[in-house]
């Protein structure tokens, strides 16, 4: 991976470790199964809907899914995050322990994660900023007190999903062992997994959470 890296220029990065590891392990697999049920299960108790696919692969996993935010309120963008960090929760439920795998690229789970709270609060005119239009945040700029509150907000977030995941640990670790045995499913495959689900409001529901502003 450093010959890998130094031959295209590039510094050192998570993806390029991956890349050239060794065929995976089977706990690497259930991680990564673990991770993607996560955003399954939150992402159909939250109604964003439908759960299209979910695929492993020796680069990691994924899972094409509908949106939660369909009129633009604050309860969406929410339930939105809740469900971006479904995954991560699911790792910490089910593993006791939390990987790289959320991070990285400009597409994984946090960086948009960060990116749509700060939307939410600078662009949006839903947050902290009420109807202030602050604009498109600099990240490498960002306040002391910018970054906290972002912190803050995506711990609570991940938090509301592993407490949506508890009651449905079990199904979290059968649908995870599936997903493992058969690498790719697609939405009829997953409809008898998740069909049972009953969608919840996080504005009826208890999850430690508290007000976006």
């Amino acid at each position: 991976a450093k010959a890998q890296a130094r031959r295209s220029g590039q510094p050192l990065r998570i993806p390029t470790l991956i890349a050239a590891r060794p065929p995976a392990l089977e706990g690497y697999d259930r991680r990564i199964a673990i991770h993607e049920c996560g955003h399954a299960i939150v992402a159909t108790l939250l109604r964003a809907e439908p759960v299209r696919r979910m695929q492993l692969s020796r680069d990691g996993g994924s899972t094409s899914r509908g949106s939660a935010i369909h009129e633009g309120t604050p309860l969406e963008f929410e339930h939105e995050l809740t469900v971006i960090m479904g995954g991560r929760a699911a790792e910490r439920l089910a593993l006791a322990s939390i990987s790289a795998g959320a991070g990285g690229s400009v597409e994984s789970d946090l960086a948009q994660a960060s990116a749509l709270q700060l939307q939410f609060d600078r662009e949006f005119g839903l947050g902290v900023n009420g109807n202030a239009w602050i604009g498109p945040p600099d990240l490498k700029q960002l306040s002391s007190e910018d970054r906290n509150r972002l912190r803050v907000k995506l711990d609570q977030f991940e938090r509301r999903a592993r407490a949506l995941l508890v009651p449905h640990r079990d199904l979290l670790e059968m649908l995870a062992a599936h997903l493992v045995e058969h690498r790719e499913l697609q939405e009829a495959d997953l409809r008898p997994w998740l069909s049972g689900l009953q969608p919840v409001d996080l504005a009826e529901t208890d999850l430690n959470g508290g007000p976006s502003e």
